[in-house]
């Protein structure tokens, strides 16, 4: 199968899996805020993210490992030295992970408030499945079958689903919410693990071959010392900056939520990056030449789909907030504006990463990212003590900024990448055009909507559910703001994209391999969009012969 072929089926699989997933925590975690509210579910999310922070530093050196070399012998044809990699990286992965879950465990009894601490337990076991389970999910994406990974992860959402519809139901507070999140985690380590065991397994072991057990302990040192400066930057290291500097702890929930919903916009680039990124490492097994055009044409689709997105949700963002978690978070607005911006950075980073790691160029990776940390906690520190989210929101943008463009940087100086430069200045400007546009039209919407809502809420007040419509009725103009302009922008993307020639004639075939993955009453109405936007006859040629 060509390296396109692969790259768009596993796209589509990671893509199902992503968006089922996407699906949950974002209405989990607008029931969630919506029950804890801002002050109650502060503290979780800061026991979360310290326990997240544990796992990923504990997770990321020995699955990269994992990742990178039973891709790189798979593309050589050797599965024995393959499967000798993931029994050696499973074994230590359990140690550490064991090692983790018990420190972390001291820290929380010590720490933890009364009221808090049965949940933050809770919270912190999850760490052990999780980070065991890192390692299969891995040695699934080393195979580039990322149809593997699906059934673990949509059984452990669902449960998660389920658990937090008991929480809020049974009123399990703080508790419900810890024991959600193990059991999801505990689901998906056993759904998972056994079934990569036995497919791993059946492949005969072969012994490393001279310097690999060198190659792997300096990769996953390296790749351990790339995590912990990759947390500040990317593992909202800000979090624990306005715990500790600012004395409201809404402003904790206020820029967890609204990353988080920037976050569900990366969606597309966690996809098609991830995808790209398997095939990248085992490339780098099979020719190493075609690693610079595979990582320029990535870069040249996660501007496609992510810069236009990003454009458009900035104008989105207050009446989104407003609509999913109502007006007890409306103080978040400037932070939810800020957000979509200054993540769109992130979206871009998984190619060059990749490719530099592919080639055991670690260093660059780590520069790049302790220098974007500096930044993140100076810029930071010095804001969130004025300015509290707003502040930890610049911190954070400025450091993603930094880290991208520097990674990218060393890819273009070491491996001749060539980007579409031309191309992406195109997509910006119809982006920024589209997202006036929404925002205008959003903002004239709600103004008209609103008087009606009022009459509305009025005219069921003696009613036996009047408050369950008054917050229906409040939050009708965000929705039909959200509808209205939402419409208008990608109207206006779309004439945009097709008079500036954005997509080209070779698109029609990659496109073409993920619209038929889609249901067929989705895939019709795409394809009809794809070929009027892709005009193959200034190419001279057909759509036919494409």
């Amino acid at each position: 199968m060509s390296n396109t072929k692969t790259i768009a089926k596993n796209s589509g699989w990671f893509g199902l899996e992503n968006v089922v997933s996407a699906f949950v925590s974002l209405f989990t975690s607008i029931a969630i805020n919506n029950y804890l509210g801002p002050t109650k579910n502060g503290y979780i999310i800061y026991v979360s993210q310290i326990a997240g922070w544990v796992s990923m530093l504990g997770g990321m050196g020995i699955s990269a490992t994992t990742r990178k070399y039973m891709a790189e012998f798979i593309g050589m044809g050797d599965r024995g030295i393959a499967r000798s990699i993931f029994t050696h990286t499973l074994l230590l992965q359990v140690g550490l992970a064991t090692l983790a879950t018990g420190g972390l465990l001291v820290w929380v009894l010590g720490d933890a408030g009364a009221d808090y601490k049965l949940a933050s337990v809770l919270l912190v076991l999850s760490i052990w499945p999780a980070m065991v389970n890192s390692v299969p999910a891995q040695a699934n994406v080393a195979t580039e079958d990322f149809s593997t990974n699906m059934p673990a992860s949509v059984i452990s959402t669902a449960v998660y689903f389920s658990a937090i519809g008991a929480t809020i139901f049974f009123h399990w507070g703080v508790t419900g919410v810890g024991m959600s999140l193990l059991v999801m985690r505990a689901v998906d380590f056993l759904v998972r693990f056994f079934p990569t065991m036995k497919r791993v397994l059946a492949w005969e072991a072969h012994a490393y071959p001279p310097g690999l057990r060198n190659r792997m302990m300096t990769f996953a040192c390296s790749s351990v010392g790339s995590m912990i400066v990759s947390m500040v930057v990317w593992g909202r290291s800000e979090i624990f900056l306005l715990k500790h500097l600012c004395t409201d702890i809404r402003q904790v929930s206020f820029y967890s939520l609204s990353f988080s919903m920037a976050d569900q916009l990366l969606l597309g680039a966690t996809i098609f990056g991830g995808a790209a990124g398997a095939t990248i490492f085992a490339q780098y097994g099979r020719d190493k030449s075609r690693l610079p055009a595979i990582t320029a044409s990535t870069f040249r689709y996660l501007a496609l789909t992510s810069i236009p997105l990003h454009f458009i949700a900035a104008s989105l963002a207050v009446p989104a907030l407003l609509l999913l978690y109502g007006h007890q978070f409306q103080d978040a607005a400037l932070v939810a504006t800020l957000a979509p911006p200054l993540c769109m950075f992130k979206a871009f980073i998984t190619p060059a990463q990749n490719l530099l790691q592919s080639a055991e160029r670690q260093r660059y990776v780590i520069g790049a990212t302790v220098l974007a940390a500096i930044i993140d906690i100076g810029v930071a520190w010095y804001f969130i003590r004025g300015y509290g989210a707003v502040g930890a929101c610049f911190g954070n943008g400025a450091a993603q900024a930094v880290a991208v463009g520097l990674m990218w940087g060393a890819a273009i100086y070491l491996y001749k990448v060539k980007l579409p430069w031309v191309q992406v200045a195109k997509i910006a400007f119809g982006s920024a055009i589209a997202s006036l546009t929404a925002h205008l039209i959003a903002s004239y919407t709600a103004l008209l909507a609103a008087p009606y809502t009022d009459r509305l809420i009025a005219s069921y007040t003696p009613h036996l559910f009047a408050s369950y419509t008054a917050q229906i009725a409040a939050r009708l103009p965000s929705l039909l703001g959200i509808l209205a302009g939402g419409s208008a922008s990608l109207v206006v993307l779309f004439a945009l994209f097709y008079l500036m020639r954005v997509l080209e004639p070779e698109d029609r075939d990659r496109f073409g391999i993920l619209t038929g993955m889609l249901p067929k009453p989705v895939a019709g109405p795409v394809s009809k969009v794809l070929s009027v936007l892709i005009r193959t006859e200034y190419a001279g040629i057909t759509p036919g012969n494409v």
